[in-house]
């Protein structure tokens, strides 16, 4: 389970450093269309910098739901040349109720190390050669992993779904001068493109390092188009030399009926994708670990952390949820209250490496 979970966040996390390349149509701005294909239909250097990724969901009208559910992960990244695990320095966190757990992720290219609690722990070598393996597949094509060839070859075209882009004017990010640009976005044509990805990730290996279902239906596509409220995407790039700086896309979905009485009366749930670079096309020197331990310490802590995340969410949702294997189980009728998810936290930290300890925390989410 622990390597299986590493395999599925590093692929993503290497998924997403791919810059990303768009076109667009039905554009009311001659200009607006102009600077979108000067930034996206070209290659454009995205060899080093800092990245930072974030998903958040802001819950509006529930009583038990107080703030934003956010995964987010972030930090130095260095190119090592097509087909190469990059170098990089990640964190991932995962927050809800105010409580926060947080992942380390680094990679030299040559190995990797996960990072837990200050403890580092190196990455099987299987496990490492399987995700070069992956990120390979990802960025073989002829253009390379910095054009639109690699997302090409993952199905996604973003000419299918940017609909009407108009440039909002100049702004900075992350001290970068920048313009604006905002685009509508055709709900079901993206949903296809979605389809499209997860029926090609198999053939790229990807669905072997973490299991995504095998596209989406008409039906189900249909389904998530019509309830799907106020889709945007924005981009800022760079005014210099029309590289994207940061992307973001957002939307809303109402909750009714039984799903938003069992969540406190949820109305309407945000979800935010935010991507941004910093710092780039500048050197980032990442070196390895200096002490670590054996990975089996970490496949224990792993676990724990797994618990704390479903207990955090549970929490969040109100209710006791279920899994089966390393997760917790709340049998029908009881609630893994915030004050079982701190007791749990506390006692997580305090096991450190010691399994039975980590095991025995379990019973506080009961």
């Amino acid at each position: 389970m622990g390597k299986q979970l590493i395999r599925g966040f590093v692929v993503a996390l290497l998924a997403l450093a791919i810059p990303i390349s768009l076109s667009a149509c039905g554009d009311s701005s001659g200009q607006a269309k102009s600077l979108l294909k000067q930034t996206f239909s070209g290659k454009h250097r995205v060899d080093s910098g800092q990245l930072n990724f974030e998903l958040s969901v802001n819950p509006s009208g529930s009583r038990t739901i107080n703030g934003p559910i956010t995964f987010s992960f972030g930090g130095p990244f260095q190119n090592l040349g097509t087909g190469k695990l990059p170098a990089s320095n990640f964190t991932i966190s995962v927050s809800a109720l105010g409580k926060t757990g947080s992942l380390g992720l680094l990679s030299t290219g040559n190995s990797g190390f996960v990072t837990l609690s200050g403890t580092s722990y190196p990455l099987p070598a299987a496990t490492f050669r399987q995700l070069q393996s992956s990120f390979a597949g990802i960025t073989s094509s002829g253009q390379g992993g910095t054009g639109s060839g690699a997302l090409s070859k993952l199905g996604i075209d973003p000419l299918h779904w940017l609909v009407s882009p108009s440039i909002v004017g100049d702004e900075s990010v992350a001290g970068t001068p920048t313009t604006h640009i905002k685009a509508a976005v055709n709900v079901s044509a993206l949903l296809v493109d979605l389809s499209t990805f997860l029926q090609k990730a198999s053939s790229l290996g990807i669905s072997n390092q973490a299991p995504v279902p095998n596209g989406l239906s008409s039906t189900t596509r249909g389904k998530i188009a019509r309830v799907v409220q106020n889709p945007r995407f924005d981009v800022w790039t760079g005014k210099s030399d029309k590289t994207p700086r940061k992307l973001t896309i957002g939307l809303t979905v109402p909750v009714t009926g039984a799903l938003s009485t069992e969540l406190g009366g949820l109305r309407t749930a945000d979800f935010a994708l935010t991507v941004q670079y910093a710092n780039l096309n500048q050197p980032e020197t990442i070196t390895a670990p200096t002490t670590v331990r054996p990975f089996s310490e970490f496949s224990a802590k792993v676990k724990a952390f797994q618990q704390t995340l479903q207990a955090l969410l549970s929490g969040a949702l109100g209710g006791g949820a279920s899994s089966s294997g390393t997760g917790t189980t709340s049998t029908p009728g009881t609630t893994t209250s915030p004050a079982n998810v701190q007791a749990y936290s506390q006692c997580v930290s305090a096991a450190g490496s010691d399994v039975q300890k980590l095991q025995a925390c379990s019973s506080l989410l009961k």
